[in-house]
């Protein structure tokens, strides 16, 4: 008897350990952990790869459909219309027009605890619950430094690179503002982590969406600056901020526009869908209206205009809407209903003049008065002006105009150096911090090349940190003699990448080394960079030369070595053996830096 119980006991507490063992595979098989906080769940996803949109949330429950859910990425909430939920699926998936979360960042979700399961459970089982005491905190991560042996201006070879996760359009988490004057703009970014990789920008477009002006800033702190000094003409212009990580993932407020009139002393100008209007009759006020050329403002507007002579009326279509308006009369008629002007259409100077914003909102368009530009502003529809990588490329200025001859620039100065025909390698780093400089090499090479001696030959090594395994880490473009080839190919180079604090500069200088021609009777490298280069000496596994190897194979192979880097730190030092053995001069990177603020 005894042996029958415990007989029937073992095989029930097999069945409770394979029970409870189910159980256990259920809540965990999302290799996933939820938490309570308060009234609603947090459960934690994979983390991010820098690839992957769509992540997996299986839970012990069913959730409810249309149950609010909120998505997290390194703490920082992505916009609901910036991802979908696949409630049967028990999937999210985040939409291709924003970067999928990068590699090692922390992703989650949070929704309410009450009427969020579905069927018969009605509760949340306590056990699977892992309770929360306060909200997480973003936890710096750790930075371990390699063991080597100590060197003089040793640095940490490493810099943890924290993906960009800030949402872009309407949520970007920053202000634009111009004071009330006119005369400067502020930027204040409301992000409590701002990562030291994080580049940040105001982006200056003109009318045609052109990228003219580059302004860098500290995001540390409220940013202001005079709208003087960027000597912007009569115009109108859009602003917004930027922010961009050293692997080229970027965030970007909503485009503001900006009337700059510096006639305003003198005349109000009119801009309508940003374009800056020319009128034969300036516009003038009248009785508080602003008036202007009846023909120019329609059709701008894009209506169809008749003029009756005899009865001096205007009538202007533009769809369903007829608007019919006669000279010195104030009664006007929008599909034959009677309006009442503040100030009726006049004849100046033989020109029929006719209230702007009257006509602009019967026509559907929104008219707002710019008082510190004088300048009416009148757009049909909210402007779509692109903030992509791709829609930035700075504009080319008239270099003659814009360089002083009595300081010129780095480029031209280098020039004065070649006696004859020279074969010249551009060895240029090409992560994200470097885009200002790059646009520098872009807009100078030009007189550059215009300057050395004719039968020059010239081509283009760039760089990026090849440990990060990223596309065209290195990457040679070959020589020519035609300029406009050596701008295509510098136009070629996008920046981006580059997590290390050091770059791989000896790589490419080897690189650049070894593509001279045989017969080169003058070789000469200029080294552009703004990080120190991997030591093979001090930085294991990273990098395949020292400082030392490469500085001997300059001398072997006769080249001139010539650096752009920054005036001091460990780049100028590493880059100064170099130049100094090699008949070259050292400049320094803040002067060849384009439309950024000093």
């Amino acid at each position: 008897m005894k042996l029958k119980r415990m007989m029937f006991l073992l095989s029930f507490l097999t069945i409770l350990v394979g029970l409870f063992t189910l159980c256990t595979e259920s809540v965990h098989a999302a290799n996933s952990t939820v938490f309570r906080d308060g009234d609603k769940l947090k459960l934690t996803l994979d983390d991010g790869n820098g690839v992957n949109r769509v992540f997996k949330f299986d839970l012990p429950f069913t959730i409810k459909p249309d149950t609010p859910i909120r998505l997290y990425s390194n703490y920082i909430e992505i916009p609901p219309g910036d991802f979908t939920i696949d409630y049967a699926n028990s999937t999210i998936s985040i939409a291709d027009s924003r970067p999928a979360p990068g590699p090692g960042s922390e992703n989650h979700i949070e929704f309410p605890i009450a009427t969020t399961m579905e069927g018969t459970v009605q509760s949340v089982d306590e056990s699977t619950v892992t309770p929360l005491a306060e909200e997480p905190k973003v936890i710096e991560p750790q930075v371990t430094q390699p063991v080597v042996e100590p060197k003089v201006d040793q640095e940490v070879d490493e810099s943890p690179e924290i993906p960009l996760s800030i949402p872009s359009g309407e949520n970007f988490p920053g202000t634009f503002t111009i004071n009330s004057s006119g005369t400067s703009f502020s930027v204040r970014l409301k992000m409590k982590n701002i990562q030291p990789t994080y580049t940040s920008y105001v982006m200056v477009k003109n009318a045609d969406a052109q990228l003219i002006k580059r302004i860098q800033f500290d995001p540390e702190t409220t940013f202001s600056y005079p709208l003087s000094n960027l000597n912007l003409s009569t115009g109108g212009y859009y602003f917004y901020i930027k922010m961009i990580d050293q692997s080229g993932n970027s965030a970007a407020s909503v485009p503001q526009f900006v009337p700059i009139n510096n006639n305003k002393a003198q005349q109000v100008e009119v801009f309508i869908d940003g374009k800056l209007q020319q009128y034969e009759q300036p516009a003038t006020s009248i009785s508080g209206s602003m008036l202007v050329p009846f023909r120019a403002v329609f059709e701008a507007l894009g209506a169809k205009v008749k003029w009756d002579g005899a009865t001096k009326t205007v009538t202007a279509t533009k769809g369903n809407t007829t608007i019919k308006l006669t000279v010195g009369s104030r009664d006007a008629y929008i599909n034959g209903k009677l309006v009442r002007l503040n100030a009726a259409p006049r004849l100046i100077n033989g020109k029929v003049m006719v209230p702007i914003r009257f006509v602009s909102e019967a026509l559907g368009a929104k008219v707002k008065w710019n008082i510190a530009a004088q300048s009416v502003v009148i757009f049909h529809a909210p402007p779509q002006v692109l903030t992509t990588s791709e829609s930035e490329q700075l504009m080319e200025e008239n270099e003659d105009a814009s360089e002083s001859h009595s300081n010129p620039t780095i480029l031209k100065k280098i020039s004065t150096t070649f006696s004859k025909s020279t074969d010249i390698v551009f060895v240029i780093d090409v992560t994200s911090s470097m885009t200002g400089t790059l646009d520098y090499v872009r807009q100078k090479v030009k007189g550059f090349v215009d300057s050395v001696p004719a039968g020059s030959q010239f081509a283009v090594v760039a760089f990026r940190d090849i440990n990060l395994k990223a596309d065209k880490d290195l990457e040679f473009l070959e020589f020519t003699t035609d300029k406009n080839k050596l701008k295509g190919n510098l136009n070629m180079l996008r920046p981006s990448a580059g997590g290390d604090l050091k770059e791989s500069g000896l790589e490419a200088i080897q690189l650049a080394i070894s593509k001279f021609p045989k017969n080169s009777n003058s070789k000469t490298i200029i080294f552009i960079t703004d990080a120190p280069v991997h030591d093979k000496n001090t930085a294991l596994g990273k990098a395949r030369f020292s400082v030392d190897e490469i500085n001997e194979q300059l001398q072997k192979n006769g080249v001139i070595f010539n650096a752009i880097v920054p005036a001091n730190g460990l780049a100028n030092k590493q880059m100064k053996k170099l130049v100094d053995t090699n008949e070259g001069t050292l400049y320094d990177i803040k002067d060849a830096k384009l439309n950024l603020a000093k």
